[in-house]
C-alpha cells in the first residue's frame, strides 16, 4: 500500500508539472514559415491612376513592394482622394499620408526652394531632371525646408519638357505674339515676356477651350498632349523645350523609421534605374507618338532654330530666373546657390544620360 501511495503521489506531481508547463506556452503560435503582417503605408497621389505620368513615377514603389517580399504594402489614394494637392505638405507633416507628392508650386510659401525645379528653360528631359532633383535635395537649406514639415525626400515625380501645341499654323517664334496660350506659373510669365497672352485654365477644360477657340494653344509635353488628346484640336506642334516641372515624392519621417533598413536602401539603389524606366515610359513613348502622328500627317512639327532657343533661354535667365533668385533672397534663402546647383546637376546628368535623342521628331 505504501508503494502505491508513493507511486500515486509521484504521478500527481508529474501531472502538475505538465499543466504548469502547458500554461506557459502561448495558446496560439504562428505556423512555421508564416509571414508577419506587412507594413502598410498610405500613398497620396493627386494624379489619376491610369495615366502615363502616374505609371512612370510610381514604378519605384511597385518595384520595392515586390522586392520587399511581403514586408511592405503601399496603399494608394489617387486623384487627390486622400489629400488635395494644396494640402499635401501639412498632410505629410501630421501623418494623414505616409508618402505623398510635395509641390511648392501648389502650396506657395511652404517649400519655396523646391520651386527651382519648375523654372522654365532649366530641366527638359525626364531622366536628367529626375536625377538632378535627387542631388539638390542634399543642399542643407533645401533639406531644412523638408525637415520643417517632418518629411524627407524619397523619390522624384517628374515629367518632360513642355512644347507648344497650336490650333493654327506656326512658323517662327515671332508668330507667338498676341496668341492666347494656356500656361501656368513661371511658364506663363515667360510666354508673356515673349509676346503671348497667357491664359490660366485647368487641364480638364483645355481640350474644349482649344476646340472653341477660347485659347489659341497650350503648353504640354508630347505624352501629356496625347493622353488628353490635345493633338486632335491643336495639330501644330512647336518643339521648343520650354522646360519641365519636377515635384518631390516625400515620406513622413516617423513613418520612414518603421521601414526596414534594407528596404530603405532600395530607394537609393533603384533611383537611377527608376529614372531610366520612367524616361522610357513617359518621354520615349511621347517621342514615338510624335513620330507616328507626323508620319501619318496628323500633326505638323516646327522645330526651333538655334537662335530662337538662345533667345528664349536669355529671356528666361534675365527675367524669370533673376526674379526667382530675388524672391528667395528676400526670404533669406540661398536662391542663387540652389539655382546654380540645379543647373550644374542637370548638366552632369544630361552628359551621363543614355537618352540622346531630342524630344522632337526631325
Amino acid at each position: 500500500m505504501r508503494v502505491r501511495k508513493k507511486s500515486g503521489s509521484m504521478r500527481m506531481i508529474l501531472i502538475g508539472i505538465f499543466c504548469l508547463s502547458a500554461l506557459s506556452i502561448p495558446l496560439t503560435q504562428p505556423a512555421q514559415g508564416a509571414q508577419e503582417k506587412p507594413l502598410i503605408l498610405k500613398v497620396a497621389i493627386f494624379t489619376p491612376a491610369g495615366i502615363t505620368y502616374t505609371k512612370a513615377n510610381c514604378w519605384i514603389l511597385e518595384e520595392i513592394e515586390k522586392r520587399s517580399k511581403g514586408r511592405i504594402k503601399f496603399e494608394y489614394y489617387f486623384s487627390a482622394s486622400l489629400l488635395p494637392a494644396k494640402e499635401t505638405v501639412n498632410g505629410l507633416k501630421t501623418g494623414v499620408a505616409d508618402i505623398a507628392i510635395a509641390s511648392g508650386a501648389y502650396e506657395p510659401g511652404k517649400l519655396p526652394l523646391s520651386t527651382v525645379t519648375s523654372l522654365p528653360m532649366t530641366g527638359t528631359r525626364f531622366y536628367s531632371s529626375a536625377m538632378a532633383i535627387a542631388d539638390i535635395v542634399q543642399i542643407p537649406e533645401f533639406k531644412a525646408e523638408l525637415d520643417k514639415y517632418n518629411m524627407q525626400y524619397l523619390s522624384f515625380y517628374q515629367n518632360s519638357s513642355y512644347g507648344l501645341w497650336l490650333v493654327k499654323p506656326f512658323q517662327t517664334l515671332a508668330d507667338l505674339k498676341g496668341r492666347k496660350i494656356r500656361a501656368v506659373a513661371e511658364h506663363a510669365s515667360l510666354l508673356k515676356d515673349l509676346g503671348a497672352v497667357p491664359v490660366t485654365i485647368v487641364v480638364t477644360e483645355t481640350y474644349s477651350a482649344l476646340e472653341r477657340g477660347t485659347v489659341d494653344g497650350t503648353l504640354a509635353n508630347p505624352i501629356f498632349a496625347f493622353d488628353y488628346k490635345f493633338n486632335e484640336v491643336s495639330p501644330h506642334y512647336y518643339s521648343m523645350m520650354f522646360g519641365n516641372v519636377g515635384y518631390l515624392l516625400c515620406v513622413n519621417k516617423d513613418s520612414w523609421k518603421k521601414v526596414p533598413a534594407d528596404v530603405q536602401k532600395m530607394f537609393t539603389d533603384l533611383r537611377e534605374e527608376a529614372a531610366k524606366i520612367g524616361h522610357e515610359i513617359y518621354e520615349t513613348a511621347g517621342e514615338k507618338n510624335l513620330e507616328q502622328a507626323q508620319a501619318k500627317g496628323i500633326i505638323k512639327i516646327v522645330n526651333p532654330t538655334e537662335a530662337e532657343i538662345a533667345h528664349v533661354r536669355q529671356v528666361a535667365e534675365e527675367t524669370i530666373w533673376k526674379e526667382w533668385v530675388e524672391k528667395m533672397n528676400k526670404r533669406g534663402l540661398p536662391g542663387q546657390k540652389v539655382l546654380d546647383g540645379y543647373l550644374s546637376a542637370l548638366e552632369k546628368w544630361e552628359a551621363k544620360s543614355p537618352f540622346k535623342k531630342p524630344i522632337y521628331s526631325k
